[in-house]
């Protein structure tokens, strides 16, 4: 009998045991009822291994309850939907945030715009029309010129400086990539080393959960869940940035055939690295590369391509007439020069020399040449897409290329090397009045004979109206489809749509997280409602257990004082 009443006295105990437990594990999700990526955790419970008595007729008697288990709620379905909205979620914040800047940028503010200074550069030629012999419409024409410059000078180096902003922060997003990463491997070893016997390291699961969900919005990934409790991690094109417990380190590396850019390098673990600049589909940094590579770079070209035909076309029609000193030829603004980029790739000898044989009419299209033999090579328009061609040389030699360029080859080239050549490249941020308008607003040709008429000025003037654009090229005056301020208006529309696409994606995406997250709170979040009820229930079943070991400590005395 008094082993029966020390057997009902151990089932007692483990249920006051069983109880306190779970009292804790309700305490520990109330505790973090508000914490971000807590999973609501749950006790179980089975009965102890029976025991056989002495008495046959008793048979198996219970000995008690244990607790089998304490697991978070998680579905692992849904958590990969919001992994997988997460790379496009941080992806479209980077491009709305620099849109944003872009068309801070290029909007007229207070009242200052490039279309406005176009308005004006063209309205003092008008005026030197009206009055060519008029020195303070010269020099009021000059002033404004030189107003106009500077507006181009600064949109060219202020969207410079933005894409050099994007190249900056790919650094430090690889920083804190590196950072999270080694993290996930630290808890694939801590989790990994506890998780024996049953045990689940549940706050740890949900740590490892909050990096992944982190990485998610800088780079694209995938995730494989391993048998033993560890995570793999991969972009989707497959390449490993978490193996169980090793990390690959990302790092960067300056690309000289990008204006010393940087590219994307991730260690491969046999001591040397990849350039996986390509291979990234998603996040944020996909972000950064496409808005410095792609959407900023462009509009610098275009406003490169637009400065550039301004500066052919102004030149090309001032250089027919005649200023107040009875000079002819002169430039208004600084002539063009070519300038010329050697692919750091080339293994070959020779170096290109490129001039501006027909200023005139000299195409302000971007080139690319590749060197396809000993003296031979071909021409690809980067502006257009298309091919103009293959051509020989001989090295040494001048001669006359594509668009009134003209080009001289020295040494001896590999088949493969590069070069790439153009009028207007940086041609925005260099923009200026040539010095000799400028020290003396009498070379401003307004007539076309020294006589002192104002015709020249007139269609200097009239280049404003004049469609001298095919919408990506600069054709021949009035061969095209757009004017200066219909091109420069295009680039302004073309950044406010990709703008508003980009918000407009952002805010979809934050309303699909909150669905996400919203059905991840009804799963895994916690109730407070449900957990009073818990610590109802485990308070009950606990004062009936020490009821239970008070009646079993009576019956004790009772036997022993009997004796």
């Amino acid at each position: 009998m008094t082993a029966n009443l020390f057997g009902l006295l151990n089932t007692g105990r483990a249920s006051l045991s069983a109880q306190l437990q779970a009292l804790e594990v309700s305490g520990q999700n109330i505790a973090n009822a508000q914490t971000k990526g807590y999973s609501r955790q749950t006790i179980s419970f089975e009965a102890n291994a029976p025991q056989r008595t002495n008495r046959i007729e008793a048979g198996l008697v219970g000995r008690g309850v244990t607790v089998s288990g304490i697991e978070r709620v998680h579905d692992e379905f849904l958590f990969n939907q919001i992994v997988a909205e997460g790379d496009t979620t941080g992806e479209y914040e980077v491009r709305k945030d620099v849109f944003d800047q872009m068309e801070i940028l290029l909007s007229d503010s207070d009242g200052r715009s490039l279309n406005s200074d176009l308005s004006d550069f063209f309205a003092g030629f008008q005026d030197i029309a009206t009055n060519p012999n008029g020195l303070a419409e010269r020099s009021n024409m000059v002033v404004e010129a030189q107003e106009m410059s500077s507006i181009f000078n600064n949109l060219g180096n202020d969207l410079f400086q933005i894409q050099r902003n994007q190249d900056q922060t790919i650094g430090t997003e690889i920083a804190e990539v590196n950072i999270i990463t080694d993290r996930i491997t630290k808890l694939n070893k801590l989790i990994h080393g506890t998780e024996t016997d049953g045990v689940n390291a549940n706050e740890l699961r949900d740590e490892r959960d909050r990096k992944i969900l982190e990485l998610s919005e800088k780079i694209d990934i995938q995730i494989t869940n391993e048998l033993d409790g560890e995570v793999d991690v991969l972009t989707r094109g497959g390449v490993p940035l978490v193996i169980r417990e090793v990390s690959f380190a990302l790092s960067t590396t300056l690309n000289g055939n990008n204006k010393a850019f940087k590219d994307i390098l991730i260690d491969n673990g046999t001591g040397s690295t990849s350039n996986i600049t390509t291979q990234i589909q998603g996040g944020r940094l996909k972000g950064l590369l496409d808005m410095r590579d792609v959407e900023i770079a462009d509009s610098i070209d275009r406003l490169d391509r637009l400065s550039a035909s301004l500066v052919r076309e102004v030149n090309r029609v001032h250089q027919q007439g005649f200023g107040l000193d009875k000079t002819t030829g002169n430039d208004f603004f600084t002539a063009l020069t070519p300038s010329v980029l050697t692919n750091v790739n080339n293994t070959g000898s020779a170096t290109v020399a490129v001039a501006n044989n027909a200023p005139a009419t000299t195409s302000i299209d971007k080139f690319e040449l590749t060197f396809t033999g000993a003296n031979t090579f071909s021409v690809q328009n980067l502006t257009t897409n298309a091919s103009e061609g293959s051509f020989t040389f001989t090295a040494g030699q001048p001669f006359n290329l594509v668009g009134g360029l003209g080009m001289t080859i020295s040494g001896s080239p590999a088949v493969g090397d590069k070069f790439k050549f153009s009028l207007s490249e940086n041609a925005a941020s260099s923009m200026s009045v040539a010095s000799a308008v400028r020290n003396d607003p009498r070379k401003v040709a307004a007539g076309k004979t020294s006589g002192g008429d104002g015709v020249n000025a007139q269609d200097l003037a009239n280049l404003q109206t004049q469609l001298i654009f095919d919408g990506v090229s600069l054709n021949i005056a009035s061969s095209g489809t757009f004017t200066f301020d219909e091109f420069y208006t295009s680039l302004v529309s073309d950044v406010g749509i990709r703008s508003f696409s980009a918000t407009s994606t952002v805010e979809q995406q934050e309303g699909i997280l909150l669905q996400l997250d919203n059905r991840r709170e009804s799963i895994s979040g916690v109730s407070i409602d449900e957990e009073m009820i818990n610590i109802i229930k485990f308070q009950e079943s606990f004062n009936a257990s020490s009821r239970l070991i008070a009646t079993v400590q009576e019956l004790l005395d009772r036997l022993i004082n009997q004796t």
